[in-house]
């Protein structure tokens, strides 16, 4: 199951299941509002979408066309994030920084959003309570981050079956239209990354776990533009794409 939340005039946005190929969701409103009422209430929501998004596969299921660009990142705030909760850009935001901004970096790796993780839980709890997979976009400038960003569209495990836990789904990470190198892809479990961070402090429902699976890290200048996606076995696009220019801020 994937899905995304669409822009609208609250903070939070409104939810909607997006088609296995990214190109049609559908409103559930009726089921849940956005994303954080859905995990809030996972066991009982999370049924229920997934039969619209069979729905949408079989053709019952009305829906309507999905553009990336009208994407927030899936939690436009969350409770938890290692680069500072509060709010997060939108994946087609331009990043504004100060014209005279030096020591600037992207950093690009696998994320999770939870459930509820009691401190210092079992492995085999933790691997339960990863909801949601989805893509993270750090912006630092010197050591601090100064812009958080989410794809477009996060997921279900299930959708991406083990190849995002042993590094067979490669990061794409673009600037200016040129592939960098892979990152750190290593062989970590998800889940024993969230059973770590549970052990410093319990997490709530909708909190977002980097993993350091695909980890890259890049130095960009004002001006440039970076692209970063993850496909599947065939080459199609599982998250859609975070694309982001850099440029200076408006005085």
């Amino acid at each position: 199951m994937k899905l995304a939340t669409l822009k609208d005039s609250t903070r939070d946005g409104k939810l909607v299941v997006v088609s296995k190929d990214l190109t049609r969701c559908s409103e559930v409103g009726h089921i849940a509002r956005t994303l954080q009422a859905a995990l809030d209430d996972w066991a009982h929501v999370a049924p229920r979408l997934q039969q619209v998004a069979v729905g949408m596969e079989s053709g019952s299921q009305p829906t309507m066309r999905f553009h990336e660009n009208d994407a927030a990142s899936p939690l436009p705030r969350a409770f938890f994030w290692a680069g500072g909760s509060g709010g997060f850009s939108g994946p087609r935001n331009t990043i504004p920084l100060a014209d005279d901004a030096s020591g600037i970096t992207v950093t690009a790796q696998v994320a999770v959003i939870t459930d509820d993780v009691e401190a210092q839980p079992a492995s085999a709890d933790a691997k339960g309570a990863v909801l949601l997979v989805l893509l993270a976009s750090d912006i630092s400038v010197g050591n601090a981050t100064a812009v958080s960003t989410f794809s477009p569209v996060a997921v279900t495990p299930d959708e991406l079956g083990e190849g995002w836990n042993t590094g067979d789904l490669a990061l794409l990470v673009r600037r200016n239209g040129r592939a960098l190198d892979g990152g750190e892809i290593g062989r970590k479990e998800a889940a024993e990354i969230v059973a770590k961070t549970a052990a410093i402090r319990p997490l709530m429902a909708g909190s977002i776990v980097g993993t350091g699976l695909c980890k890259t890290s890049c130095p960009l200048s004002i001006g440039d533009t970076v692209r970063i996606e993850m496909n599947d076995r065939s080459g199609h696009s599982i998250f859609g794409a975070i694309e982001q220019m850099v440029e200076t801020r408006r005085k």
